[in-house]
């Protein structure tokens, strides 16, 4: 049976503040509402929905199916231009491969969007499976819902916010913590805490 590393995506392999703060800024200034570069930061990693109920409020069906149009569409248009993993990501995942680790993916993002990051930033390859929240209702089920469909000997976790650890924790999961990500004071309690990808290779061997 295999070894896993799961990893989260945004603020752990993707730098995703570099073209999703300025289409939701689009997506806001559209619909008159202000918010900070820190609003929308805070806001990356929730599901959909959580970030519908943070910066919009409530909306009707309608509402939330141009909210998701016009998303989708300014942020497709700027990730292709400026999307990129974090420095180290490739070299940090090739050596988790090299040393026999199998990699998966628990996201709060949907399953095309996960697709559409990993193929823009050219990591797409390295990941056995990928799980996404058509799995569950939070990170806590789709992260359940994986480890029961893949086969695994040991597993561990790889992100940068509070719902990542608890995710880990509610399946009793070891857990790596980025502080390089955008919430380094959510991960103060992950069993291992990293400043940069590169340090990721070591805490994995150290936890499983």
């Amino acid at each position: 049976m295999s070894k896993y590393v799961i990893f989260d995506i945004d603020g752990t392999l993707n730098q995703t503040d570099l073209y999703a703060v300025e289409a939701y800024m689009k997506a806001l200034q559209k619909r008159n509402i202000q918010a900070t570069r820190r609003d929308i930061i805070e806001c990356i990693g929730l599901s959909p929905a959580s970030i519908i109920e943070r910066l919009l409020g409530p909306l009707d069906e309608e509402e939330i199916q141009l909210w998701t149009y016009d998303i989708k569409k300014f942020e497709f248009e700027l990730m292709t231009e400026k999307a990129k993993s974090f420095e180290g990501v490739e070299e940090m995942l090739s050596a988790l491969k090299a040393l026999g680790y199998k990699l998966a993916i628990c996201s709060n993002a949907f399953f095309d969007h996960i697709e559409q990051v990993l193929s823009v930033i050219g990591i797409r390859s390295f990941f056995d499976e990928i799980g996404s929240l058509e799995w569950g209702n939070n990170k806590e089920e789709v992260l359940q819902y994986l480890m029961e469909k893949i086969e695994f000997e040991q597993a561990c976790m790889v992100g940068d916010r509070m719902f990542d650890i608890q995710a880990a924790r509610e399946n009793g999961l070891p857990v790596i913590g980025c502080a390089y990500g955008y919430a380094p004071e959510e991960i103060q309690e992950a069993d291992i805490v990293v400043k940069a990808p590169g340090e990721i290779v070591q805490a994995v061997k150290v936890l499983i």
